[in-house]
């Protein structure tokens, strides 16, 4: 089994998820960090065994070392595409943490490097790989649905902004829609077998963080704390896309997808329903013919996805999450961004 030197670009929060699912995974090492911020380098030395000297504050410094074969970008969101197009460029792949990028104009030049580099370009989409979604995909590939017509996707928090580099705009570039909202989109554009957006509009706003009364820090909110979209796919099919990290409610609704055969609800961490699991709502000669599905093994999403990047990586294979269908998340983010700026 041939070893898969990585290195990782942005070393805070979420690239500590990745350090120890790779830790885990054999055959795959991160030996090289960048990050702008001394203290998660030092992170990096004092808690997985980095080499001092594998360290570095420019990116571009550290993607000179040949032995590096694959990147992770754990960057804020409104920085993605600039390492990761370098990294493509300088001939490594790339695993880029969610969402793709905050607008589709970055977004579409990292599928682009991908394309002209022929190198893999991976989009970090946990819930791709828990038990749930897979499920429901099989279920909907199987025709159980017939065509689905209409359906609606749920990410919400009531009192959940994160703060910090999220609410700032030139760190973040957006908010809760592309933050925890990618999760649902994904999701529900994955089941759909990504259908093409042909019209969006969207409303986003921030006035619950910059008004709210629990935390002063979140007055600065730059970026939306709550977005909707109305989404029209070239299939005739509609999307409701309903995201929100403050709310006063307990819920958005539910993620949901309505078919000519039957209809299907799903919850799962993130992509919120009103119960966790499965549910196929359906008939039989005419008589109603319901299934729940609850009973799923609880899987580490991130070696599981992890995993499946080094594995294509390895043996050569097409990017596990293909990121022309991730670049429709960024159509939708954009189309909900314009329609809510132009009124």
């Amino acid at each position: 089994m041939r070893m898969i030197k990585l290195g990782l670009i942005g070393a805070g929060g979420i690239s500590q998820a990745h350090c120890r699912s790779i830790s885990q995974i054999e055959g795959a090492e991160i030996i090289a960090a960048s990050d702008l911020v001394p203290s998660n380098l030092e992170r990096m030395v004092n808690n997985w065994g980095l080499a001092e000297e594998n360290t570095f504050v420019d990116y571009n410094e550290m993607l000179k070392m040949d032995e590096i074969e694959a990147v992770l970008v754990c960057t804020p969101t409104g920085v993605h595409a600039p390492p990761t197009v370098a990294a493509l460029q300088s001939g490594k792949h790339v695993l880029c943490e969610k969402p793709m990028e905050a607008t589709l104009a970055a977004a579409t030049s990292m599928a682009q490097a991908a394309h002209e580099t022929g190198k893999i370009l991976m989009v970090a989409l946990k819930l791709r790989y828990t038990p749930q979604v897979i499920k429901a995909k099989e279920i909907i590939d199987a025709g159980t649905l017939g065509n689905i017509y209409y359906a609606e996707t749920v990410a919400d928090r009531r009192r959940g902004n994160p703060g910090g580099s999220f609410i700032r705009r030139a760190t973040a570039g957006l908010g809760a829609t592309a933050d925890i909202g990618v999760y649902a989109l994904d999701t529900a554009l994955y089941l759909m077998g990504h259908p093409k957006p042909v019209a969006v509009m969207g409303i986003m706003d921030n006035r619950l963080s910059r008004n709210n009364t629990w935390n002063p820090a979140l007055k600065e909110t730059e970026v939306e704390d709550f977005g909707v979209g109305w989404v029209l796919f070239d299939n005739d099919a509609r999307l409701v896309f309903k995201t929100s990290w403050c709310m006063n409610m307990d819920s958005l609704g539910g993620t949901f997808f309505l078919g000519e055969k039957a209809g299907l609800r799903i919850g799962i961490s993130e992509v919120r329903g009103p119960q966790d699991g499965i549910r196929v709502y359906g008939d039989k000669d005419g008589e109603i013919e319901d299934q729940t599905f609850t009973d799923f093994e609880s899987v580490d999403v991130f070696v599981a996805e992890d995993t499946a990047f080094i594995d294509a990586v390895r043996n050569g294979k097409p990017s596990p999450i293909d990121p022309y269908g991730m670049l429709l998340t960024n159509v939708v983010f954009q189309g909900v961004h314009d329609s809510s700026e132009n009124g």
